[in-house]
């Protein structure tokens, strides 16, 4: 049993209250005053109170000494400087991360990525988080975009946005709560951000990062920190928080995977408190993590396959607009040495209602949520078809009347023909 009174603390050997020895240790002007007597006089033991403070002392002496060794062995300059970049026995988890991320990022700049301004098919060839990617198969890169920046300068912001906050967080709630909790919220993050956007490519530590921000601002919001430190803190990362915020409704940052991060992050964190306040020992918090963790992953295959995935059904009545394009232009092959009922029907009854076909798929894929290049291109292709019909109609009558007076009209039709093909295999 213990209490704490100010400067002085109580405590009790286990017989409690009523049996055994009492202990009264009180700062006194920088100095330890230790106080042992016995609780119960019928129950003293003779010189055992001077044995026990005995054994008291040293036991400190030896923890000191142990201590003072520790430092010693460390260089003044590495702790001094280096410190919240060495990893230790309570702080493991975010320097390693931090290699982790720079390591991840020297690989892709010595494989030729750009480290200032990398492009955007290099990222989404090393993992980059993207919706029609993540919902055919890709869900892997829910993962992988958090190890992956954009240039050297998204790396080293998020970097130190990560061991400002490692630093307090790791040793509050433990290595395993914080490497888990990273990576869980990470998850949450990249699905936010696909669910909200069709078409970006995500990358960055930013989404797990908040979701550390949100699992502190948890605690914060519990007795777990003492109050005058609590009050401080809960400022200055609120700070944080809503500045970033901000600053992502005005650029190219995405603030959906912000949001998700902070949100599960917030989730995370008041799951983890009453194991935290309890101070439970590891086999807890797996089974704990494990819970949430499966939660997260229920989450993920519930609505990956609702997304929808526009770009991919593009892809299918492309493959379709193709395979009927050929047989429309092979409907309008003129064989100078066929019948005339044979070249009209090829004319009218296959190459214009083939035509016809195709504009009916590019009229199906206008409404689809596709980027704007596409969607230009498909414009353009409906152009195309309406000129092939006009050209099939021309030749038909040309055909039919026996003359030659729409020759003028055909060439000027084929040349616009020539130039959306062109057009079209530039976009």
């Amino acid at each position: 049993m213990v209490s704490i009174s100010g400067f002085t603390i109580i405590c009790h050997t286990p017989g409690g209250a009523s049996f055994g020895e009492s202990i009264t240790i009180t700062i006194e002007n920088d100095k330890a005053v230790f106080l042992s007597r016995s609780v119960n006089e019928y129950y003293w033991v003779d010189g055992q109170n001077r044995v026990n403070a005995a054994l008291f002392k040293n036991a400190i002496t030896l923890i000191i000494e142990r201590n003072d060794k520790a430092e010693r062995s460390r260089s003044p300059v590495n702790r001094e400087r280096f410190g919240a970049l060495i990893p230790s026995k309570t702080y493991l988890v975010t320097p390693t991360l931090i290699y982790l991320n720079i390591l991840v990022f020297i690989i892709m700049a010595v494989c030729g990525v750009s480290p200032l301004e990398p492009d955007t098919q290099s990222l989404l060839a090393w993992g980059g988080n993207f919706r029609p990617a993540a919902t055919d198969g890709g869900s892997w890169r829910l993962f992988t975009y958090m190890f992956l920046h954009a240039g050297i300068l998204h790396l080293l912001m998020n970097m130190y946005a990560l061991l400002y906050i490692g630093m307090f967080l790791e040793p509050l709630i433990g290595k395993f709560r914080f490497a888990a909790a990273y990576l869980l919220t990470g998850l949450c993050a990249g699905l936010m951000s696909i669910s909200i956007h069709s078409y970006t490519v995500g990358v960055g530590a930013s989404g797990a990062i908040f979701g550390m921000y949100g699992i502190f601002l948890a605690m914060l919001t519990t007795s777990h920190i003492e109050k005058t430190v609590r009050n401080t803190m809960l400022r200055s990362i609120l700070f944080f928080v809503v500045f970033n915020l901000i600053s992502g409704m005005q650029g190219n940052i995405d603030n959906a995977a912000h949001i998700g991060g902070l949100l599960s992050g917030l989730f995370i964190g008041y799951l983890y408190y009453p194991g935290i306040k309890r101070h439970t020992g590891l086999k807890q918090q797996i089974v704990t993590t494990a819970c949430i963790a499966a939660a997260v992953i229920l989450l993920i295959a519930f609505t990956i396959p609702r997304l929808t995935n526009d770009l991919a059904i593009y892809d299918r009545k492309m493959k379709k607009f193709a395979e009927i394009e050929s047989i429309a232009l092979e409907a309008g092959k003129m064989n100078e040495h066929a019948p005339k009922e044979e070249m009209l029907y090829n004319l009218k009854d296959r190459g214009i209602y083939y035509w016809n076909k195709d504009i009916q798929i590019l009229n199906e894929i206008t409404p689809l949520d596709l980027p704007p290049l596409i969607l230009s291109r498909n414009e353009e292709l409906l152009k195309y078809c309406r000129l092939r019909i006009e050209v099939y109609g021309l030749l038909y009558r040309q055909i039919n009347e026996g003359t030659t007076a729409y020759t003028p009209k055909i060439n000027e039709d084929s040349i616009k023909i020539a130039q959306i093909i062109d057009e079209v295999k530039g976009k």
